[in-house]
């Protein structure tokens, strides 16, 4: 039965190969909307550049987020962790838990929305901002501020501070 259990974890391969196919979407898009950068060189050469380069950096930005969470969903999730080759995967690349991908998670959100938010930005620079501009850098911060409030409330200790007592197989946490 724990076998059959653990073969189902075969299936979050699945979601792995949907993140990365997304991820090449956002770089097509990406690279598309910065070539129509070059474009814009000789029609609006002020502001249009400007713009189509900060949306195709954007889109790119969010394709690499997506490599990253692919990623980290195979790793954390598909791959053994007894696996000879998972210990030499970089730390970030290396993801425990729920936990893990739940930050993970954040970033990739708060990264997307200051990206977005410097786009919006530059799009808007001849007119004045309205009111309502500000509620895409108050999310931010509300976002950034729950992201900080629950990685200090975590039970779980980070990997690299988690001791095991040799004599006695006690797990402890090392500050």
């Amino acid at each position: 039965m724990i076998a059959v259990l653990l073969s189902l974890r075969y299936v979050m391969a699945l979601a792995s190969i949907g993140v990365i196919a997304a991820s090449f979407l956002m770089f097509w898009e990406g690279l598309l909307t910065i070539w129509d950068a070059f474009a814009y060189i000789r029609t609006d050469p002020d502001q249009g550049v400007v713009t189509a380069v900060l949306q195709g950096t954007d889109k790119l930005l969010f394709g690499i987020v997506l490599v990253i969470f692919g990623c980290a969903i195979t790793v954390g999730f598909v791959i053994s962790p007894s696996s000879p080759w998972r210990r030499r995967l970089p730390e970030w690349m290396v993801i425990e838990g729920i936990a893990d991908l739940k930050n993970l998670f954040f970033q990739m959100i708060i990264i997307y929305l200051v990206v977005h938010f410097v786009t919006l930005v530059a799009e808007t620079v001849d007119t004045m901002p309205q009111w309502n501009a500000l509620v895409l850098p108050v999310a931010i911060l509300l976002l950034a501020a729950a992201m900080k409030i629950i990685a200090t409330i975590s039970p779980h200790p980070r990997p690299a501070a988690v001791k095991t007592d040799a004599a006695s197989g006690d797990v402890t946490s090392g500050s």
